[in-house]
Order: structure tokens, then sequence, then C-alpha cells
């Protein structure tokens, strides 16, 4: 493989000392042996050309990627086990530890190794996953380990920004002068903004709940018997009830959500590796004396004409002239302050199996990014085993963990949800629940 990073690849490579790493952890109950999973390993690697490359940059300091002669194996690091809940401090710890991006591979594993339980734990540079490619590489994995014998082939990746929006050199003129403006416009902001004051940084913390399946069958039944998505539902909740007050620092209630752009852009393969996404802003309705579904289905309506004007082509073709700001834009999104509230990402129903010839997924959790950003405050959600996960990541100078905590029973209280924090669905009689939610739905 060899291409030069495109705008947002490269924006988030940044200067490419600071660690921009993700952590996705799966819970498994069973065995499976050393050499299996790194057979595993291996052909998903063979699979995917981003997992061969490393970063090199040319002599204008633009970052390529480029598979060496020699491509170094996945790195497998097997510890033990020793809690339920030590998987959290090694995955932090890995989000704070730096690739040798110049060397590769951009993505390594943790083994938790206990009596018939284990935590497999994926970690990947940002520049090549997105939570999509997280959830492509947790499940070939799984799948390589339950059938070792199986082939799961390799792709050739694109080259250029041409391959993803053929004839973007023959854009017409307008587009043109767009993206000169625009480059122009932000050249003026980097200037003026690199003498303010950085913004200090907190402690990071990661707050993390789940609904059971009978509050997750009771929401989404409510959700569309009021006619509208859950993604809808719980942005409303979220900013509704998010402090807009922080620190001092008056916050627009504003929410972004990351989009998949592989549902835009058909050179992009669902299969594929990919480090970006899109986004839209949506911003709250917070007249008095209405309903809150009736809200909700507002925000619904405001999401669906914001993805139907993406114009995501357009978007990445802009992009690339301000590709020279990329390192000033990073750094400046770092340490300045940022101008929505919060960022929703919603991984929707993870696309996994649960069973397995000789192990099951107990639980799959939600990935760990810790690195600075101008907007600190993050949900991640999805749900697996019907089972809706929540994850707020923040850091205590722009949010206390106090806050965090009363943000989120306000918002599964809006939302109408009792969270069970029963150890036995049978004992408390959420599994009856759930049977007689679904059947009446």
């Amino acid at each position: 493989m060899n291409r030069k990073l495109l705008f947002f690849e490269r924006f988030i490579y940044g200067d490419g000392t600071t660690s921009k790493n993700i952590a996705f952890t799966v819970k498994i109950h069973g065995t499976f042996t050393p050499h299996h999973l790194r057979q595993a390993l291996n052909k998903v690697q063979a699979r995917h050309p981003l997992l061969t490359a490393a970063i090199v940059e040319d002599e204008q300091g633009a970052p390529w990627f480029a598979t060496p002669a020699c491509v170094p194996e996945i790195p497998l690091r097997i510890a033990d086990r020793h809690t339920d809940e030590g998987w959290m401090q090694v995955a932090e710890a890995e989000c704070g530890l730096p690739f040798n991006l110049q060397q590769g591979p951009l993505m390594r594993v943790v083994w938790l190794q206990g009596q018939g339980v284990s935590e497999l734990m994926l970690v990947c540079h940002h520049c090549i996953c997105d939570g999509a490619s997280l959830v492509t590489l947790l499940r070939e994995i799984l799948l390589l380990l339950d059938q070792p014998h199986m082939e799961i082939g390799r792709y050739e990746s694109f080259s250029t920004l041409h391959d993803l929006v053929p004839g973007y050199r023959e854009a017409n003129k307008r587009l043109r002068r767009r993206g000169r403006l625009m480059t122009l416009l932000l050249r003026l902001i980097l200037f003026f903004a690199a003498t303010r004051r950085e913004i200090p940084w907190g402690r990071p913390y990661i707050l993390r709940w789940e609904l059971s399946q009978a509050e997750t069958a009771a929401l989404i039944a409510r959700c569309r018997n009021e006619q509208v998505t859950l993604h809808a539902a719980l942005c409303l909740a979220f900013l509704d009830v998010f402090p807009p007050q922080q620190r001092g620092r008056q916050r627009r209630r504003k929410i972004f959500c990351p989009v998949n752009i592989r549902r835009y852009i058909p050179a992009i393969k669902p299969g594929m590796l990919l480090g970006f996404a899109a986004g839209v802003a949506l911003t709250l309705d917070d007249r008095p004396g209405q309903h809150f579904f009736s809200r909700a289905r507002k925000m619904n309506a405001q999401l669906r004409a914001q993805l139907e004007g993406m114009r995501l082509r357009d978007k990445l073709v802009l992009c690339e002239y301000q590709y020279a700001l990329a390192k000033e834009l990073e750094k400046h999104f770092n340490t300045a302050k940022g101008n929505q509230l919060l960022t929703f990402s919603n991984m929707g129903r993870l696309d996994i199996p649960k069973y397995y010839h000789s192990f099951e997924i107990a639980a799959i959790h939600n990935p760990v990014l810790l690195f600075r950003s101008a907007n600190p405050n993050g949900i991640i959600a999805s749900t697996f085993d019907n089972r809706l996960s929540f994850s707020l990541l923040s850091n205590d100078r722009y949010l206390s963990l106090q806050e965090a905590e009363a943000t989120r029973d306000k918002a599964m209280a809006l939302l109408d949800v009792r969270i069970c924090k029963c150890a036995d669905a049978q004992v408390c009689g959420c599994a009856d629940e759930m049977q007689r939610i679904s059947a009446a739905t």
C-alpha cells in the first residue's frame, strides 16, 4: 500500500507524536488457543491493506501510508486476568501508549487470559479505523477463532481521492473558488487564534452503564410507537439535560453525530477499514410546553434533512484544499473551546454473533478513547444481546464525575427508563418483563 493520507486522516494524524488510540474490548466465556489467535490475526492483517502499513513523511512533511518490504505481525500481548473490571485500566493504559508509526502495524491486541473467561482487546490508531472498522475487525477475528480453517480473502483499497470521488479534478469553478476561500479564512482564524491561551486539560474519565433487555425493549417499542428513531430520542434526551454552563463557558446546545460515510461513497465497501467519518450537527428546540416525543420527531426531521443534504463528495473535495492546514487545525482543536456541547456516536446494533462452537460472547464494551479534544464531552452507545449500553467520556476540567452521573440519571428519567442494577434478571423479573414487552410489540 502506498498512498497519501486524505485530509481527515491527516487531521487525526496531527504531528504524529500524540497517541490517538481506540481500544475495543470483548468479554469471552470459553476457550481458544494462542496458536489459533495468532493465525486469526495473520489472516485479518493479510485481508486489510491498512493493517500492513506504516506512516512515513515525504520531503514536504506530508504523511503517507506505506507498506514496508518486511511487514511486522500484529503484536499480541497475553496477560493474566484478575478482575471483571481490570480491562478498563488496561484499556486506558493502551490508549496512552503510542504506536511506532514509522514501522507499523497500527494495530495491536491484548489478551487478558483467565480460567474459562477472557477479555480480548483490539487497540488501533484512529487514523486507520472508525467504529464500524472496529466491529468488522472483531467480527472477523472471532469468526476465525471459531473456524480456524476459514479463508476470508483480501481486497484492494483505494489509492487516491479520485478513486472515491471520480472526476473531482474536473469539479466546477464554484467548488474550486469555495475551497480556496475556505482555506484563506481558516488561515486568518488560525493566525489570530495562535495568541490565545491554551485551555487547561483535566483528568479524563469514562462513565459506563447499561440497560437491561427489558428496558431496552421497552425504549425501542416506545420510540416505534411514537414514530421516532431511537437515535433522535437519545440525542434529544442527552442534549436536553446536559449542563450547558461548564467552568464559566456557555456552550451552545448543539450535538455532533458522526456518520458512517460508507453509506454515501460507493467506492468504500462495508468491510473496508477507514479512519474518518463525516458528521451532522443538531440543535436543540427548547421552546416550553412541548412534549418530549414531539420535540424528538422534530429532531428526527432535522437529522433526516441534514443527512439528505450532506453533499459528502463536495465536502471531501473541499477539505483537500485545507490539507496544508491539517496539522495546525488539529493543534487548534485540541487546545481551543469547541462550538458544540457534546458528541454522540451511536454504533447501533453490533453485527457480531453471541454464540460460537467453543465459546460465547458475554459482553462487548464500548470503545475507549482518551485523547484531547476541543469538545471533550462524548457519549457512545451500542446494542449487543438486546442490551443498550452507554459510555460518557469527558474530563473533570469540563464536567465533574458527579455532574456526569446526574446527567445520566436525568437523561434516563426523561426517556422513562428504569436502570436495572440487579445481578440476576430472574430474581427481579427483568426477563419476564422483557418477554411481556416483546410479545406486546
